[in-house]
């Protein structure tokens, strides 16, 4: 075989050691000379030529340094022209072999050689093959001293070969190359498959679905941009290359975008050096999501945006919009959401202060699905929108469309009854629900309170095909720009147009609308009602009058309703609280509302006929001018409704006489109206009520067979508070009120302690407040003896009386006794005192009072 010489370059004289092994030429017989000689060791070292000797300029006899295993050496001595071979292994002399290779030590007498031949072998199987091999180009002598190492350093021609890391960086091109380049967004790259060309041999070598991570980078100017780093290096061969191109994917592996590099790309790889190779990926400005940053980007200068300043909970007070980073990161600002493809999905701009038009970019959002121009929530945090993301779900969506009416309307009836019933709700398992208000705010932003300066939006606005909600409040909308249509808008399904002072007429645009669900134009009292029952008559007779499912109108200048009403047939919640209506049309019993709230009006009949009850929960007429109950319901109905109000009106009697058919509910809320005795047509009329408030109605008398009724036994908490009772029916036992739970008679006229409700087997709380004849003396002395038997006495309120000595011995039962305001009083309370202790009985009581057997108490 034709071997050509192997190059070793320059000579290392170190110590010299013994060979370990001489061969039979060189082998002396004299034992004598043998056990004298000293010995001292070379060691060599193999490099590649590439990257040991800069200006040389190799021929490539190795692909890779690391092929080599073995190492044969031939030394012949200068001084006795003995020869010397030996066989070594080849180690890495650091992590890669490709950066040189350390043989073994080999053993030698002290001398002078002269390397005449050395071969590299790679091990296959139990046999060396010959890889390299031959003479020295030129000669190359070692001088090995006793007892001393002579390290030798070779060089053979192997392949330059270095390595390569990639990082994909942006590169804006103006003209799009390829079909699907906007689909996709850069932070989304997850996989990437790179193809590098050499420039010499036009070889293509391609890195297949290499794993790469997103990160920003913060120039010190405050610049933003974005890179993906890959973290592998890969070996390529030594010379010049460029990018060619590039295949992206997102972490499912889903194909994003393939394109070639059109910028310069050009890299060169050393031997042994780690290049840092950058892989453009074409960004296109004609790609639609950078369309939509720009757009951004001019909707935000033209509502001033300069000055924006955010005034909220989400974020920091005082956040901006920050535009000082590469155009395809100008989506990421607080308040905008993007789909997967980069694409504005959200843009929640209210809170920020914006002033001005909307401009014509608006219409460029093709894939908007919510529109934020200030929402009723402005002032009270909690905005949903915002927490969302770019997933809108049918659930998120009925969680916004409740939270005004949660927020702002929804109210438990229950919350008027007394103190101490109260208190019995949450003894039977079912508190009350109090009203939420986030983080101490108020209840919303207020008529005329403004939050932004929008005057009013592009008709560009027509052309957001996919947009579902819009929400435009606490601004100056005037209106619609003439010409805007929603005609095309089929998936707007919720619109709010809440507390816009600067808005004098009902926006006609809506009308066109073909799938409004949910309207919301409360707090808009500037409106003429002449002119906001007009454009309700419109919206009721167009085809969107059958899709409205929720309208609320509160806070508005309303004298009345439009009798098209009757065309809402999935009209399931309104809410026309605060307003001035004076009479309601009959909407017919095939409206079946959810929730109707008609409080604080100046209604005075409500029509037969005004709308049905199959699904009805809560209806609220309170504050109105209602004479009569009307006679609207059913108790026979299998429809039991949640809540009924009808408090503060003036109320004397029940419409229908001996015709009234009765009520399935709940709650029955009449207080402060004008029954001047109980309404024992409630149950004679057999009507099903769970809890029943009669407060502040100036009644005098609770007639003997007013609890007669078929189903009285439903009745379970009872307010008979602030009015002129002085005593009960014979009936009003445990007979007709089985279960009982709470009663409170508070501030009434009762000059000897009630004893009827003790009989009932459930009473668990009972108040006796404050019972004071016409001219107001405290008229309430009698103690009921032996009140601790009743098994199920929790609570009993007798604060505001006149009760003096008392030997009957206190129940431990009652966890609850309040006994303050009995100036008089005098009561031993040592039978309950450890309880008192323990924390596990509540006693309301004036240190001044008379109170013996617990010095644990803080008395006077």
């Amino acid at each position: 075989m034709n071997i050509k010489a192997l190059n070793i370059i320059g000579r290392f004289h170190l110590l010299l050691l013994a060979v370990l092994m001489l061969t039979a030429t060189g082998c002396s017989d004299d034992k004598d000379t043998i056990v004298s000689a000293r010995y001292g060791y070379v060691q060599f070292k193999l490099f590649k030529k590439a990257s040991y000797n800069k200006a040389a300029s190799a021929t490539k006899e190795l692909e890779y340094l690391g092929e080599a295993e073995k190492m044969r050496i031939v030394l012949v001595s200068n001084e006795d022209g003995s020869e010397i071979t030996q066989t070594v292994t080849l180690n890495p002399i650091g992590k890669d072999a490709e950066l040189g290779l350390r043989s073994e030590k080999i053993q030698v007498l002290a001398g002078n050689y002269k390397i005449v031949g050395y071969y590299l072998y790679k091990i296959v199987g139990q046999e060396l093959k010959e890889i390299i091999g031959g003479a020295p180009a030129q000669t190359i002598n070692l001088e090995v001293a006793e007892g001393g190492l002579t390290v030798e350093d070779l060089t053979v021609d192997v392949a330059e070969r270095g390595k390569i890391k990639l990082t994909l960086k942006k590169n804006m091109v103006q003209n799009k190359s390829v079909d699907n380049a906007d689909n996709f967004e850069f932070k989304s790259v997850a996989l990437a498959t790179v193809v590098i060309e050499n420039q010499f041999t036009k070889v293509k070598t391609t890195y297949t679905k290499i794993p790469v991570k997103y990160k920003t980078v913060v120039e010190d100017n405050g610049s933003i941009y974005a890179i993906a780093v890959s973290d592998s290096a890969f070996t390529v061969e030594g010379g010049n290359y460029k990018v060619y191109s590039y295949e992206l994917y997102d972490k499912s592996k889903r194909f994003l975008e393939a394109d070639k590099v059109v910028s310069n790309s050009a890299f060169s790889v050393a031997d042994n050096k780690v290049t840092e190779v950058s892989v453009a990926v074409n960004i296109y400005h004609s790609a639609a999501y950078i369309q939509d940053y720009i757009a951004l980007r001019k909707i935000w200068e033209a509502l001033d945006g300069a000055n924006w300043s955010y005034d909220d909970l989400q974020y920091p007070v005082g956040t901006n919009w920050n535009f000082n980073k590469d155009i395809d990161l100008w989506g990421q600002q607080p308040g905008v959401d993007v789909d997967s493809k980069g694409r504005i999905t959200i843009l929640n701009m209210g809170s920020f202060g914006p002033r001005g038009r909307v401009p014509d970019e608006i219409g460029q959002l093709s894939e908007l699905i919510i529109l934020t121009l200030g929402t009723h929530s402005d002032r009270i945090g909690g905005n949903m929108v915002e927490q969302w993301g770019a997933q809108v779900t049918t659930t998120r969506k009925e969680e916004w469309r409740n939270d005004y009416y949660n927020r702002f309307i929804k109210r438990d009836v229950r919350a008027d009854f007394s103190e101490p019933l109260q208190k019995a709700f949450e003894l039977k398992g079912n508190p009350v629900v109090k009203p939420e208000l986030k983080n101490g705010a108020g209840r919303d932003a207020g008529v005329g309170t403004l939050t932004n300066g929008i005057t009013g939006v592009s008709k560009e606005i027509s052309k957001l095909a996919k947009l579902q909600q819009l929400f435009i409040a606490n601004g100056k909308f005037v209106d619609f720009e003439p010409g805007t249509s929603f005609a095309k808008m089929a998936n707007l399904t919720d619109v709010e147009l809440y507390n816009c002072p600067s808005m004098k007429s009902f926006p006609l645009a809506l009308v066109t609308a073909p799938n409004i669900e949910l309207l919301n134009m409360a707090n808009n009292p500037q409106i003429p009602g002449s002119e906001m029952l007009d454009g309700l008559d419109k919206l009721a007779k167009a085809p969107v009058g059958a899709k409205l499912q929720v309208l609320y109108l509160r806070n508005n200048s309303l004298e009345t309703l439009p009798a098209s009403f009757s065309n809402m047939k999935k009209l399931g919640k309104l809410d026309c609280a605060h307003n001035q209506i004076k009479t309601i049309p009959a909407f017919g019993t095939d409206i079946n509302l959810v929730q109707l709230n008609m409080e604080f009006n100046l209604i005075e009949v409500i029509p037969a006929g005004f709308c049905g009850f199959e699904d009805i929960e809560n209806f609220t007429f309170s504050n109105n001018k209602l004479t009569k109950f009307p006679n609207i319901f059913d108790a026979n109905t299998v429809f039991g409704m949640s809540s009924v109000d009808f408090s503060n009106n003036q109320i004397t009697e029940f419409e229908g006489g001996d015709n009234f058919k009765g009520i399935y509910c709940k709650s029955v809320n009449l207080a402060g109206n004008r029954l001047k005795s109980f309404p024992g047509i409630l149950f004679n009329k057999n009507s099903r009520i769970g809890a029943l408030l009669l407060s502040g109605n100036g009644m005098e008398e609770f007639p003997e067979g007013a609890l007669e009724g078929k189903f009285t036994y439903m009745l379970e908490t009872l307010d008979l508070t602030f009015n002129k009772l002085s005593k009960l029916p014979r009936d009003f036992s445990s007979v007709t009120l089985p279960y009982l739970y709470g009663i409170d008679m508070s501030h009434n006229r009762f000059a000897s302690f009630p004893t009827q409700p003790l009989n009932i087997g459930y009473l668990t709380v009972f108040g006796l407040r404050n019972q004071a004849d016409a001219n107001g003396n405290r008229i309430m002395r009698e103690w009921p003896n032996g009140i601790g038997a009743v098994p199920s006495l929790r609570a009993l309120y007798l604060g505001g009386n006149d009760l003096r000595k008392i030997d009957d011995k206190i129940s431990p039962n009652i966890r609850i006794f309040e006994i303050k305001n009995n100036p008089n009083i005098s009561i031993d309370l040592s039978a309950v005192c450890p309880y008192i202790k323990a924390g596990i009985y509540m006693l309301i009581y004036d240190p001044s009072q008379d109170i013996r057997g617990c010095d644990y108490l803080n008395l006077d």
